[in-house]
């Protein structure tokens, strides 16, 4: 069952938070015995904010678009398909299934459903009803994590994983379609070959022009990037031989965002003609900010990032965004910490609209044990 809703008058708590500037220098990484060599363009770190915090009940928010609608599985992240949106609340869109991404007009939803199929939801509007469909795999299963739309809203393009061999998650890239051999419920499935010594990954996000960025797991391992044309990338960890995972990626094809060594990282490239395997990433978080084991990831970016926006992840267990700008060396990088709605200050920010999508400009995730949107950060 969902838990209540909030409404719209609800009180929104804000903190006010301590300035901190930090230069980063060569330092040891706290979350590690390995240590870190800085890159020579390391940022400088800043913390300070009074966003605002709404509690949208039983959703960690997975997936938002530029409307304002967000999707993704309930609370816990245990099972079952939601979307959240203020002319619906909340609405279910299948018993076990798992909502991963939303289409810009808001008619496409994917992920997988409870039997482990990719798939997608569909509906004329968000009050619905919503039909789930499954789509091609590899006969295995799999899953839509993203979905790019086009300048009319419509899904253009989606990536995530499918099964292959039975054992094997297997990026995939799926584009819409209306002929067969291959289309089924108006998509068509297309792998993405790997090459050594990536031998196995999954995609995670994807852009309009089909670029994807992905990992072969999710606290281990390489994070990698595959263009359009399918050519890999395997992105710079912070230190030879650590790990590294990739989670968003700009519309431009310019920007990704992720992990590694447990700290989030950008990488950046002056334009797509730049190989992503030879940017050092850029360290988003200072060292020595967290105590114990914590970690930073960075989940996601501003699609419409230019040389300047919004990347969002979690940092010692909070949700937190970082206003970055890449135009000046080094890069100039404001960190907010996201306030909660309630007691427990745990969470994660998981997904940004674009920065121009006025009043509905949002960052989603949870806080507090339940979903949440942040705004005027």
């Amino acid at each position: 069952m969902s838990a209540p809703l909030v409404g719209r008058d609800e009180r929104s708590r804000s903190i006010a938070l301590i300035s901190l500037v930090v230069t980063l220098g060569a330092c040891a990484d706290p979350t590690t015995s390995v240590p870190v060599i800085e890159r020579p363009h390391a940022a400088t770190v800043v913390a300070a904010s009074t966003p605002t915090a709404v509690a949208i009940g039983n959703i960690t928010g997975y997936g938002v678009n530029d409307a304002g609608t967000i999707v993704g599985p309930s609370s816990g992240r245990t099972s079952s398909a939601y979307l959240w949106d203020a002319s619906t609340n909340l609405k279910l869109l299948g018993t076990g299934g798992f909502a991963w991404s939303i289409a810009e007009d808001g008619h496409t939803v994917g992920g997988k459903n409870a039997a482990g199929l990719p798939v997608v939801w569909t509906a004329a509007a968000l009050a619905g009803p919503w039909t789930e469909s499954p789509i091609p795999d590899a006969g295995f299963g799999g899953a839509v994590r993203a979905i790019a739309s086009g300048v009319s809203g419509a899904p253009v393009v989606m990536t995530g994983n499918v099964w292959t061999n039975g054992s094997i998650k297997t990026p995939a890239r799926w584009t819409p379609c209306t002929v067969e051999p291959g289309c089924a419920n108006g998509w068509r499935l297309s792998t993405v070959p790997l090459s050594p010594p990536i031998t196995e990954a999954w995609g995670q996000d994807i852009n309009p022009s089909g670029m994807i960025v992905g990992m072969e797991g999710t606290g281990c391992c390489r994070a990698a990037f595959w263009d359009a044309n399918n050519a890999q990338s395997i992105l710079q960890p912070l230190v030879a031989g650590a790990a590294a995972a990739a989670w968003g990626l700009n519309d431009a094809g310019t920007i990704i965002v992720g992990q590694s060594n447990d700290v989030a990282v950008v990488w950046v490239r002056g334009s797509t003609s730049v190989d992503f395997a030879t940017v050092a990433p850029i360290r988003l978080e200072a060292t020595n900010t967290c105590k114990g084991n914590a970690v930073s990831i960075a989940y996601a970016v501003n699609p419409d990032f230019g040389t300047s926006g919004t990347i969002v992840g979690q940092a010692c267990g909070a949700p937190v965004a970082w206003k970055v700008d890449v135009s000046v060396s080094p890069a100039s990088i404001v960190k907010v910490v996201l306030p909660s709605t309630g007691r427990s200050t745990s969470g994660e920010a998981l997904s940004i609209n674009r920065s121009t999508s006025g009043s509905r400009y949002r960052i989603v995730g949870d806080v507090n044990g339940a979903g949440a949107y942040w705004t005027n950060f």
